[in-house]
């Protein structure tokens, strides 16, 4: 009896290394990414314009049927920023361009303004850029009640 406890639990020793040994046996992913020209340590690009000098901007003409994601990617790609971040500040400076504030809806033919990162961090940051009325006594930031 306790030969036989013996051999199914050498057995059940043996199952489980095999099952070890294919459990090692599974491909392993890796994932590096490539490294650019310029790169710091952070991950930022120092060679691209919006790097370089903070106060580059650049105005594009929406083509038809081009994404915001497009345009980011052409103009921000590998300058090490976050895009979503970039994203946003796109937005909040071309109101005009998007249907209801909505980056998933970009008009064509729109001229979008691609902010610096001076007017990036200053978005972040709650300054006013001095472009628009924020405090000038424009519609936009008074409230009207019509009606009884």
């Amino acid at each position: 009896m306790k030969q036989a406890l013996y051999i199914l639990a050498a057995a059940g020793v043996g199952l489980f290394l095999a099952q070890a040994a294919v459990a090692q046996s599974a491909p392993i992913v890796v994932l590096e990414y490539p490294t650019f020209a310029g790169e710091t340590v952070d991950g930022v690009n120092s060679d691209h314009p919006f790097i370089e000098n903070a106060n580059h901007s650049v105005k594009h003409k929406v083509a038809e049927a081009e994404t915001l994601s497009h345009i980011i990617t052409n103009y921000y790609g590998d300058s090490g920023l976050d895009l979503s971040v970039v994203k946003m500040a796109i937005v909040k400076v071309n109101k005009h361009a998007f249907v209801r504030g909505n980056a998933n809806f970009l008009f064509a033919d729109k001229v979008l303004h691609l902010p610096s990162l001076n007017e990036i961090r200053d978005l972040v940051l709650g300054k006013s850029s001095g472009k628009g009325s924020s405090s000038g006594g424009g519609r936009s930031d008074q409230i009207y009640f019509i009606g009884g």
